[in-house]
């Protein structure tokens, strides 16, 4: 085969591997009697089927929903350290939940469910070097219904590195690298020497004796010092070891650890200075193995080094591309040494190397073609002639614009002989996206282009080449419509300043300049891609405000983000205006054209929309200390999510509903009356959970001077003698914030008999504690909550020396009285007057004290102080106080906008807890709207109001027959699904989030929700006091979920942010910042989306009042067909355009249409 030839060779690498591995056998299943040849079921859910892709067999999986099923493959495998690329194809008929399954059952590989059309599935990875028991399978894993399968293949590929391999680079004298598990070459890449490990989508798979080594060099340069980390985020038995070598023989021992967590590690000195270092991850301790895919004894999902380097290395990026042979001369004469950058303006040449050892010269020809995925193909050529003898280099140049998937072939001959033939596909980020934009002015300072902004402009894309001197937009009375202007100096340009003037329209009419924002758009850093889509680089995302003169580097692009408002009544007509760009003595204008509909969209949205928003956040980023801080800074968050048409979970939240359930002081435990201190009663509390720590706490916080003498005091036993049991005292400053770090733990040992204890607090309390709350645990508290046990607590006293009594019911004497509770809504009413009738914001979660909750996770019954969720007590209770609800917010209007949320996203195993939670509510208050993140499922219908599925698993067909039944449907995105769908992450087309909303027009979907909006920092990869830095880092971190601190997962870039505190310092930066949120990119996209949301709901309502206007049937007929999503938009969840002009196009026709159906009489 060709010998490929990188600018940096990694000689220890799997590069050196070539293979020539026999087909997969039977790869279209047509052969075979009762079964495929070739190919075995792993039980009955496995079918050979009818209605292949391309012949008339395929693979048939009906699953269950519960485990793996497959066909396995175990006459194939692969060579020892070789490297292929998978490929089949697949679709859905009737299934849901759970994935696709696909690869060697070592390494395996999961997919998103198909859509119902035939998909195609692709992935490279790297062989073990022992490939004993290894065998080919495809099926599903917790899927329910049918998935076929057809048309695998497994093709040799060679890799090809320029300069440094996917998940290297070279950045300011640092050389990093981050194993890229979740990219195109899955497992593989050119650090990786060779490994015996398992490996699972995005993950090592470990046990005892598996290894992982890593080589770490950069040619010519030598290593100064080094750092690297391993993320354990599975964990069951034994420990990683991590070694280091300078020579692969030689190794030192530099880390281990054994449990969940991330290890670091800083290596030894004494390996330094190092023209290369070697890193070897091993598992040790107990085998786990056997069953298919085990999930071993501990998984790293991720892997990371960075060194120091000697010098000045130019900064540089990796990338791995992979290339197919599928005809070669032998010998072989030809040598590819690059593909080039494989994007946009970056480096687009192939570069060959051909030899003639004839004796005359040799002419040649080379053909470089690609297309997009189903596209047209276009073809780049070159000529040369070799020398006899000799040997020459044939550089072939292209040009490339698109993104998205792409196909190509390389194809070298010499007359009619073939020299070499092969074929590479490969992901172009919509980041790179150059055939967009509009050329407004160009010379020898600057380029000056604009953009819809639908489109992420990247820093070194070049300027478009097509030439429209004015930005033309529309919109309609009381809509924002944005635009993007890009200047590109040709030499760097300090001082630039952007202003705009009024939009001057008919008969003098104007928008005045203070509708019009200018934001200088942020560029944030993607160190880990989300998913294929994504690849590592400066991202554009935040908008901040400009608000002065800045500076841009020469041969880069700065986008300005310019969003006009245009106010209801504005005269419909033409307005014109213009943006000035100046520096020094360089200007230029940007003519803006701005079409005003004869129409205004309504004040209210029509749409549902639920987005989570965290106040101790928001506390936190801003610095704020005192409850009048946090409520003037919270005012300007909601204005913000009223002028985006989008609703908070809670706009209520600094005024909330309150409850008083009679005399009951403690939440948690159990009043009984074994054997108390005193008195009839005493509180038992049991911690059964070793994955939480359960306490019982008082309800109130109680107001402390912490120069003052506080005793508390009470009465314990417990389950067993010596048991330890913690009574903790947490404290809360003036503005009634929770004092991190500073809870006074009282441990003591407890006996099986009473005993009774006293503690002064005298010199205890925080100088700025200025309440106290109190909690009772049976054991002590950890992170994991893995300690288990019973405690009793009886007589409970807080005073001050001669002072009164400032607990209530200590001695837990009072008991249930429905008739005592007491709900008082008069600061949630205040608040929700202004929320629904001046913001607008059209739903809220209603939050139910005392109501149980989990998610797929864990999960709780509820409790109402002492008595738990079955008691007769807590029913009572809880139907007095939610029945009381109910009936104020119908009352005041407000009934509708109301939705419970409190369970989410549950498994199969969660179903009758749910329905028990449902069917309480249905008990207690039938008319407040029950919600739940999941799809349409048989065993809940009949326990649901709100089904709210991710959008991945929404079922049309399921949906609209609840819908037929008066339920609602809405539904999410979060950390799923990824590509291909429409997703809320920094790393994908900018168009995405406008398009799920088109999505949400097209399958009649009522209400949008994502779970929080400004989720800036995760406690466990960045454990307090440590704070993220959301301006610098995209990564939307894992939190929760039994993550320990220090312990680092992936939810994607961006999930969970729409939105930037204006500290962009948080962990220096110490100021009070009393202002609004920064919008991005994405949030502006939501904003789009929802106002062509409110686009199709006028011309439904035009369509009506010019039905009964009695207009002609074609007049109606026409408008009608502009009510479907065209296919030109979007086919299905997984197929749309991220053009946005057949977008732009179609709400043109709408608004159109809009006026002249109003026209029409």
């Amino acid at each position: 085969m060709a010998i490929l030839r990188a600018l940096l060779v990694a000689t220890a690498s799997l590069m050196a591997v070539t293979a020539s591995a026999a087909p997969v056998p039977n790869a279209s299943f047509e052969e075979g009697k009762d079964r495929p040849a070739a190919w075995s079921p792993s039980d009955s859910t496995a079918t050979w089927a009818e209605g292949g892709r391309t012949g008339r067999r395929c693979l048939a999986i009906n699953g269950d929903g519960n485990g793996s099923h497959f066909w396995k493959c175990d006459t194939w495998l692969p060579e020892p350290g070789a490297i292929y690329r998978l490929s089949f194809w697949a679709r859905s008929v009737d299934a849901s939940g759970g994935c696709v399954v696909s690869g060697l059952n070592i390494l395996n590989e999961d997919f998103p469910l198909p859509g119902k059309e035939w998909v195609r599935y692709t992935r490279v990875f790297a062989a073990p070097r022992a490939v004993d028991g290894a065998y080919l399978r495809l099926g599903c894993w917790a899927t329910t219904g049918k998935v076929l399968f057809d048309d695998v293949t497994i093709t040799p590929v060679l890799s090809l590195v320029e300069q440094l391999g996917e998940g290297e680079r070279v950045s300011q004298g640092r050389y990093g690298f981050q194993a890229p598990l979740q990219g195109e070459g899955s497992n593989y890449s050119r650090a990786l020497v060779g490994f015996t490990a398992g490996f699972n989508t995005n993950r090592w798979v470990l046990s005892d004796g598996a290894t992982i080594t890593y080589r770490h060099a950069v040619p010519g340069v030598k290593q100064r010092a080094a750092t690297l980390q391993a993320n354990i985020g599975y964990y069951e038995a034994g420990r990683l070891l991590v070694d280091a070598s300078r020579d692969g023989k030689t190794w030192h021992q530099v880390g281990t650890v054994g449990e969940k967590g991330t290890l670091r590690c800083t290596l030894p000195s004494d390996l330094f200075p190092a023209d290369e270092i070697q890193i070897r991850l091993r598992g040790e301790g107990e085998k786990r193995s056997g069953e298919d895919s085990h999930p071993g004894s501990f998984q790293i999902h991720g892997y990371a080094y960075e060194a120091e380097l000697e010098g000045t290395p130019r900064d540089a990026i990796g990338r791995t591309s992979y290339l197919e042979i599928e005809q070669e001369r032998k010998p072989s004469v030809v040598t590819v040494e690059s593909l080039g950058g494989l994007r946009p303006g970056l480096d687009p040449y192939v570069r060959l190397r051909v030899s003639n050892p004839g004796r005359t010269a040799l002419p040649v020809t080379a053909v470089f073609a690609f297309s997009p995925e189903g596209g047209k193909a276009r073809q780049y050529t070159a000529k040369a002639r070799i020398p006899a003898g000799g040997e020459a280099p044939v550089v072939l140049p292209y040009t490339l614009r698109e993104t998205g998937r792409m196909q190509a072939t390389l194809r070298i001959t010499a007359g009619k002989e073939v020299l070499l033939a092969g074929k590479t596909e490969f992901d172009i980020s919509a980041l790179f996206a150059a055939d967009s934009g509009y050329l407004v002015s160009q010379d020898a300072t600057a380029a000056v282009w604009w953009a819809e902004p639908t489109h992420k402009v990247s820093r070194e894309r070049p300027v478009p080449a097509l030439r429209q001197p004015v930005v033309r937009l529309s919109a309609a009375g009381h809509e924002y419509e944005p635009f993007q202007v890009v200047l590109r100096p040709s030499q760097a340009l300090q001082g630039v300043t952007a202003s705009v003037g009024d939009l001057v329209g008919p008969k003098g009419a104007r928008i005045a300049a203070s509708n019009i924002r200018i934001h200088r758009v942020h560029y944030v850093r993607v160190e880990r891609p989300t998913d294929r889509v994504g690849t590592p680089g400066e991202w554009p995302d935040a908008l901040p405000p400009l608000d002065g003169p800045f500076d841009v580097a020469a041969g880069t692009n700065q986008p300005l983000w310019v969003t006009v408002y245009v106010p209801a009544g504005t005269p419909a007509g033409d307005y014109r205006g213009a943006l000035r760009l100046s520096a020094g003595s360089w200007r230029q204008e940007v003519p803006v054209q701005l079409r005003v509909w004869d129409f205004t969209l309504p004040k209210e949205t029509h749409l549902r929309t639920a987005f989570g928003l965290n106040l101790g956040t928001i506390r936190r980023y801003h610095n704020l200390e005192t409850q009048e801080e946090l409520a003037q800074v919270f005012d300007l968050y909601l204005r913000n999510f009223a002028a985006h048409r989008i609703s908070p979970y809670d706009p209520m939240a600094l005024a909330p509903i309150r409850v008083s359930f009679g005399e009951n002081a403690w939440d948690g435990g159990q009043q009984v009356g074994e054997q108390p201190f005193e008195g009839k009663r005493c509180l038992k509390v049991v911690d059964n959970s070793d994955r939480s720590s359960i306490a019982a706490s008082y309800r109130e916080r109680v107001p402390v001077d912490p120069e003052a003498e506080h005793v508390l005091s009470w009465a314990a036993r417990t389950e067993k003698e010596g048991q330890t049991y913690l009574v903790t005292v947490q404290n809360y400053d003036a503005a009634g914030a929770w004092m991190s770090g500073r809870n006074i733990d009282l441990r003591f040992q407890g006996s099986t008999t009473w005993k009774r204890e006293s503690v002064s607090l005298k010199g205890r309390l925080p100088k700025d504690s200025r309440a106290i709350s109190i909690f009772l645990r049976p054991v002590t508290w950890s992170e994991k909550g893995e300690a288990t046990g019973t405690a009793w607590f009886d007589a409970l006293s807080l005073r001050v020396a001669g002072g009164p009594e400032l607990l209530k019911d200590g001695g837990f004497e009072e008991v249930a009285d429905p008739l005592r509770v007491k709900v008082d809504f008069t600061e949630f009413d205040r608040a929700a007057h202004r929320a629904f009738n001046e913001l607008g914001f059209n739903s809220f979660r209603l939050h139910l004290q005392g109501m149980g909750g989990g998610t797929f996770h864990s999960r709780h019954k509820g409790r109402i102080g002492a008595y738990e969720q079955g008691t007769p007590e807590y029913e009572a209770l809880f139907t007095s106080y939610a029945r009381q609800l109910q009936d104020h917010l119908e009352e005041k209007g407000w009934l509708d906008k109301a939705y419970i949320y409190w369970f989410d996203e549950p498994e199969p195993r969660d179903y009758e807890f749910v329905k028990e939670g449902m069917a309480l509510l249905k008990r207690a208050a039938p008319k407040l709207a029950r919600m739940l993140t999941e799809q349409v499922e048989p065993e809940l219908v009949g326990s649901v109001d709100i089904w709210c599925p991710v959008t991945s698993s929404y079922d049309p067909e399921r949906a609209r027959g609840r819908q037929a039944q008066g339920e609602k449907i809405w539904w999410y995105v979060c950390t799923g699904p990824k590509a291909p769908y429409c997703t809320l992450f920094i790393d994908h087309p900018g168009i995405e989030m406008r398009m799920w909303l088109w999505q949400t027009v097209k399958y009649n979907v009522e209400g949008i929700l994502v779970w929080t909006s400004n989720y800036w920092t995760s406690n466990a990869a960045y454990p307090p006091p440590a704070i993220q830095n959301p301006w610098e880092d995209a990564m939307g971190y894992i939190s929760g979920y039994d993550y320990q601190p220090g312990q680092i997962g992936y939810w994607g870039n961006g999930d969970g942010r729409f939105i930037y505190p204006p500290n962009r310092d948080p962990a220096n930066d110490k100021r009070k910042h009393l202002t609004g949120p920064v919008d991005s990119c994405r949030w502006e996209m939501l904003r789009e989306g929802i106002e062509d949301y409110e686009y199709f709901y006028l011309l439904r309502e035009a369509i009506a009042q010019a039905r009964a206007r009695g207009a002609s049937a074609r007049t109606l007929a026409a408008a009608e067909k502009l009510l479907q999503v065209p296919p030109e938009v979007c086919v299905d969840m997984t197929t749309f355009t991220l053009d946005p002009a057949p977008l732009y196009a179609h709400r043109e026709k709408i608004a159109r249409a809009i006026e002249s159906l109003r026209k029409a009489k």
